[in-house]
């Protein structure tokens, strides 16, 4: 007997699907929320991009993750961090925006869906050489802060079974949270970075201070027995030029 033709069988096994589904969302969001809260809590750039392909990597079950960040003076996309192939390969290749599935992405700020890789135009063949990976299928968000795009967050090859919209939804939920932590870790790392020169340039000034109040004190020590010689053994105005003289170069040296 066929086990579907059962009364009520089918719902049962409707309803189960439905609550895996549900289950699964669930866990997702749980996911997301846990990964909103470590990202900003972590000010470390490398540390982030490896909490952010590991995250995305688990919850789209997919066999690769990459990173790419635009780089402003090549006007180029790079490769920030990957897992599935050899990360440091990968940083050397520049993407570029104009004939690239994550150019496409970056300057169209929309999410991407490709089954099948090879067969779109788009594809940038040079990487997958490259690094000796296949990539099948793919879904790619733009990262984006305020009005301002500064990457691509891509996942490779779902591990069963096709990406959907929903798999879309997840990364660019991934996405904008990676976007906002990063930012905000370029931003204290620019503070530090400022504060440090800051901090430099104190110290070259203390230093300059220094040295000119050691070479001052020497002329003016010699200034100060002049003067002194002048006011002891001359007479007239000419003793009060040289109390005048002898009461600057004290000062001076006090300032000093």
């Amino acid at each position: 007997m066929d086990i579907d033709a059962l009364p009520g069988t089918t719902d049962l096994l409707h309803n189960d699907s439905r609550r895996d589904d549900s289950r699964r969302m669930v866990n997702r969001l749980a996911r997301l929320v846990e990964n909103s809260l470590t990202l900003n809590s972590t000010l470390d750039p490398g540390r982030l991009l490896l909490y952010i392909i590991d995250t995305a990597g688990q919850l789209l079950e997919c066999e690769a993750v990459s990173v790419l960040l635009f780089d402003e003076e090549t006007r180029q996309l790079r490769f920030a961090a990957s897992t599935g192939s050899d990360p440091e390969k990968l940083a050397q290749i520049p993407v570029p925006l104009d004939c690239s599935i994550a150019g496409t992405i970056f300057t169209g700020n929309k999410p991407l869906l490709i089954h099948d890789v090879e067969a779109d135009p788009r594809h940038y063949a040079p990487v997958g050489r490259y690094v000796q990976f296949q990539t099948r299928s793919l879904v790619g968000v733009p990262m984006r802060i305020r009005d301002r795009t500064m990457g691509v967050l891509e996942a490779l090859n779902k591990r069963s079974g096709r990406f959907n919209s929903e798999d879309a939804h997840i990364l660019s939920i991934i996405a904008s949270q990676a976007a906002v932590a990063i930012h905000n870790a370029r931003m204290v790392q620019a503070l530090q970075n400022a504060y440090a020169e800051i901090s430099r340039v104190d110290q070259l000034k203390s230093n300059f201070l220094s040295l000119a109040s050691h070479e001052l004190r020497t002329p003016l020590g010699i200034i100060l027995g002049y003067a002194t010689f002048l006011r002891d053994e001359a007479q007239g105005a000419l003793s009060e030029h040289a109390q005048h003289l002898l009461n600057s170069a004290l000062h001076m040296l006090s300032v000093l």
